[in-house]
């Protein structure tokens, strides 16, 4: 038997709140190509929103990397799993809500840094225990760029304000 054949998975149910993880990803990232559609005749905005909206895609890509190994290399859950799965929930109603609104710039920025920020409540290098060195790695990057989001957010709120 293969090493991955032996190895341990997580429960059905953690993988269900992976899956429920990678379509938020997915729906913010739809979010923010709405913002890049809303604001395309602001290049510099448009771009900004384009440039998340792919990381989120990666984000996804990288829990359903996760979904494939059915949690190999993933060791114990840190925290309540169905109540985690309930602001998920709560989350993606909330970009539901968003994206059935019109936003101006000022809006659309104030809505992604709140998202963003309660995004890294529920984040997967928070909550989950690895035992793969390099898994751990790959998502601590991806908790990365969700600091990274929230300043770049920032930043465009300045520079919005600036002008």
């Amino acid at each position: 038997m293969s090493e991955i054949g032996m190895a341990v998975r997580l429960p059905m149910e953690h993988l269900r709140f992976l899956e429920c993880c990678k379509r938020f990803e997915l729906k913010s990232a739809e979010l923010y190509h709405h913002f890049e559609r809303l604001f395309a005749g602001e290049e510099w905005f448009s771009e900004l929103w384009k440039k998340t909206a792919h990381e989120e895609e990666n984000h996804a890509q990288q829990f359903d990397l996760a979904l494939r190994l059915k949690g190999v290399g993933m060791g114990r859950v840190k925290t309540d799993v169905s109540k985690a799965m309930v602001g998920l929930q709560e989350l993606e109603a909330f970009v539901e809500r968003a994206l059935a609104s019109k936003s101006t710039s000022e809006r659309a920025l104030r809505l992604a840094i709140r998202l963003e920020e309660q995004l890294v409540d529920v984040h997967m290098s928070s909550i989950i225990a690895f035992e793969d060195p390099k898994l751990k790695e790959l998502f601590a990057a991806m908790m990365g760029y969700d600091r990274d989001h929230v300043s770049a957010l920032h930043d465009a709120q300045r520079r919005l304000q600036g002008s």
